[in-house]
């Protein structure tokens, strides 16, 4: 074996044995406020914009005279539904399974 395809084996099997010597709670300082920062920049910023641009681009089509714009107009209308009631969704079903 050659020394490059050494590393390349050697470098992620050390790196995964490393990684589950050191204790989980050092991984778990901070996850989850930190998962719920990303979570809500997702929910806040990401998710209207490309709702936005789906919207755009759907109306985009329907003013060139697509016959599919009307359907993908109603695509993104419900995808984003969904996607801006996920957070309610989620939380409904933690409580629904017992959880916090």
């Amino acid at each position: 074996m050659t020394k490059l395809k050494q590393t390349y084996v050697l470098f992620p099997l050390l790196t995964f044995f490393g990684m589950a010597l050191i204790s989980d709670s050092t991984f778990a300082f901070g996850f989850e406020s930190k998962m719920q920062n990303v979570t809500s920049q997702l929910i806040s910023t990401v998710l209207p914009l490309l709702s936005i641009l789906g919207l755009v681009y759907a109306s985009i089509l329907a003013i060139s005279g697509d016959a599919g714009a009307k359907a993908r107009i109603i695509t993104v209308i419900s995808v984003s539904l969904i996607g801006f009631l996920a957070p309610a969704i989620i939380q409904w079903l933690q409580h629904a399974v017992g959880g916090f």
